[in-house]
């Protein structure tokens, strides 16, 4: 490796788990996104996609234990990010809106000091835990409750002239009366008849009661076990899906009626690493109850088997785990699976074969030696939200990953090449992936920041009108928006981490926007914000457009393509009656996302050096390079006619590549020159092309990749 970085090994070891990583087309939806600290030290990243739905980026601050487990409840349409030493405590001394992330958006705050409650809490925890018994000493001793000052109050609900006593009753994991998990009880008539906090009760006895008013109901019994460490050791969902209540009732959810543990057989040997249950009930009016706890690393799950489909609302359940390979010689891989169930709970022996995955060949490009983070969500069409924890990954790296593959199954993610040093560590210099499926069987090549590293647009991928992906230039009538990210690689739909910069990085950027030559706006991109967004009255035209747009980031991660600078020229003129097809859109709309806009016909580049590994690095020698010539998604492309490319070892003297068309706008070029001309520099590219219709690309990447010495 030609150079060799320890990235914050302290601090790594707790930042694995960031969760629901935002695709870029909901980074560029709307509102800029809002992170909100929990009491616990948690930090939760909020980003709206333009239909929507939320997706969360969780930063833990506790390194392992239940402090480590997130739980994500959805109670009463509204999304509750709880770790896992908090979840005992929810109604008996932490009020439920400390975890309501977007209260914390609104501006409530925090009633302690969250640098010490979090390491408080996770003590408490493991007290309480020994005794057997949560609540009324330590931290909550004297009836002390924790409440987020500013949160909305609870609403009232409706006037009830009967109401039923409904007795959740259990047995624990040992086979006693539970005095441990939690209750969770959901009218599947209509999701608004309880209120948030009126969903969940917890077991004393082996009872937990709730008083509801007659109506269809489910019921499920979360409950766990830990050692001495307070660090989980199994889970349990039990589940008695639907039940009608008329009179007083009780129902049974022992945890031994979770008796189906999940197992995966997969092809290959693998280990069993973070594994999860998502159980989703949802009543047929209202917003569904969502209880979704990650576990953590290798602990057993089990669940309730059911035989009967409900009747009453939709139920969906799905487990979702990664594998990893046993430690050896060889490409190490991994098995990133989930597999959903709807109307009743499965068995949860799946037996994998090849038709049920996809095999990726991803390569994982650095520069540097380092501790990154990836994550790799998946989503179902029934889901209202998602976002799986991420996990380290040293880089660079080369590996198999085998995905889950099903129609209505989506991914999105990321990589972070690296973490940012500090109390609450995060992403940084990585890159962004749109929503996408795969095919069964399939085996495809995906590239995380191969280099160069330079500006893109986000695309779509999924045909799936859902998810919706904001191109990068658009015109709406005189309109012109773009949404431009700097320091993007190679993959189509992927976007980089553009002018987002931590505290040790210098990152510079400009856009300039002229009609005719004539200057019709120009900025410098703010707010640490990812792309050059922006939008701009033209003239009706028809006129020659011209977007510079420009990048520099510097820092001590950052050796390879520090800085960019792209000119496009194109033809463009009022555009009236355009739409767009459902996966694209041009705006947030009142009544949902605004597609009346057209995609101007901007042209891209994606580079393939010949050679490069993942290091970022070429062997010496004479180099070569394929350049794919293109159009924005969606736009009236015409034939590419041409390009050149350029080369500079020094940054100053440009050289001549001998470039050869391979059709459809493929161009390879060769580098013409000595082996000692390229030994242990770093190589700079200047490319131009052009197309039909007269619309041109300019395009320099300061020290593109790395010749290393050989």
């Amino acid at each position: 490796m030609r150079r060799s970085l320890t990235v914050f090994a302290v601090l790594l070891a707790g930042s694995a788990g960031l969760a629901g990583l935002a695709p870029p087309a909901a980074l560029a939806a709307g509102p800029a996104p809002g992170t909100a600290t929990l009491i616990t030290g948690d930090r939760v990243t909020v980003r709206t996609a333009a239909d929507g739905r939320d997706t969360f980026e969780i930063q833990p601050a506790a390194a392992k234990g239940m402090a480590r487990a997130l739980v994500h409840l959805r109670l009463g349409g509204r999304d509750y990010e709880v770790p896992g030493t908090a979840l005992p405590y929810l109604g008996r001394g932490l009020d439920l809106s400390l975890f309501d992330v977007k209260a914390l958006l609104a501006g409530a705050k925090n009633p302690a000091g969250t640098a010490t409650f979090g390491a408080a809490l996770a003590k408490q925890f493991k007290e309480d835990n020994a005794r057997g018994r949560f609540g009324g000493q330590g931290l909550f001793a004297n009836g002390t409750r924790y409440a987020l000052a500013g949160a909305p109050q609870r609403q009232a609900v409706g006037s009830r002239s009967v109401m039923r006593t409904v007795s959740v009753d259990a047995t624990d994991i040992a086979g006693k009366p539970a005095d441990t998990g939690i209750a969770f009880l959901y009218n599947t008539d209509d999701g608004t008849t309880l209120a948030a906090d009126e969903n969940f009760n917890y077991f004393s006895g082996g009872t937990a009661k709730f008083s509801v008013p007659d109506g269809n109901y489910s019921a499920l019994g979360v409950f766990w076990t830990t050692d001495a460490d307070g660090n989980p050791t199994e889970l349990r969902f039990s589940a008695q899906p639907e039940f009608a209540v008329r009179a007083d009732a009780a129902v049974r959810v022992d945890a031994k009626r979770a008796s189906s543990k999940l197992a995966w057989v997969t092809p290959r040997p693998a280990l069993l690493d973070d594994t999860g249950f998502l159980f989703r009930r949802a009543a047929k009016t209202g917003p569904a109850l969502v209880v979704d706890f990650d576990a953590g690393p290798g602990v057993p799950i089990a669940v309730s088997p059911t035989a009967v489909p409900v009747r009453t609302g939709a139920l969906q359940t799905y487990p979702y785990s990664r594998l990893v390979s046993p430690p050896g010689p060889g490409t190490p891989y991994e098995y990133v699976l989930q597999k959903a169930s709807t109307g009743t709970i499965p068995q949860q022996r799946y037996v994998i074969t090849a038709k049920d995955v996809a095999a990726v060949d991803a390569t994982y490009y650095s520069e540097y030696s380092s501790a990154g983070l990836r994550q790799r969500s998946g989503m179902f069409t029934f889901e209202d939200g998602g976002g799986r924890p991420s996990h380290p990954i040293d880089l660079p790296r080369k590996q198999t990953e085998y995905v889950s593959a099903a129609p209505d199954l989506v991914w999105f993610g990321g990589v972070a090449k690296y973490v940012l040093p500090g109390p609450f560590p995060g992403w940084a210099g990585g890159q962004y992936e749109a929503f996408h499926g795969y095919r069964g069987g399939s085996s495809v090549t995906e590239g995380w920041n191969r280099f160069p590293l330079h500006p893109a647009g986000a695309v779509a991928l999924q045909a799936d009108p859902t998810v919706y992906t904001l191109p990068a230039a658009t015109r709406a009538g005189d309109l012109l928006r773009f949404s431009i990210t700097p320091f993007s690689d190679n993959q189509p739909g992927h976007t980089g981490f553009g002018y987002y910069g931590e505290s040790r990085d210098t990152v510079t950027g400009h856009y300039r926007l002229t009609q005719d030559g004539t200057t019709l706006t120009e900025g410098t991109p703010t707010g640490g914000g990812f792309e050059a967004a922006f939008q701009q009255e033209a003239g009706p035209g028809p006129a020659t457009l011209g977007l510079t747009v420009d990048a520099g980031r510097t820092g001590p991660m950052y050796h390879q393509s520090t800085a960019s600078h792209t000119e496009w020229t194109w033809k463009s003129q009022h555009v009236e009656g355009g739409r767009l097809p459902p996966a694209l859109y041009c705006a947030r709309g009142d009544d949902g996302p605004d597609r009346a806009c057209a995609v101007e016909p901007l042209l891209t580049l994606q580079y393939a050096v010949g050679g490069l590994r993942p290091d970022g690095s070429t062997p010496s020698g004479p180099q070569s390079l394929d350049l794919t010539v293109g159009h924005l998604q969606q736009s009236t492309p015409s034939a590419v006619t041409g390009a050149t490319v350029q080369y500079s070892t020094d940054g100053t003297t440009w050289l001549d590549a001998t470039v050869t068309a391979r059709g459809d706008g493929v161009f390879h070029a060769a580098f013409p020159a000595t082996t000692e001309a390229f030994r242990g520099t770093d190589v700079s590219l200047r490319v131009t092309a052009s197309d039909a219709a007269g619309a041109t690309i300019t395009e320099s990447v300061t020290a593109a990749y790395h010749v290393y010495l050989s």
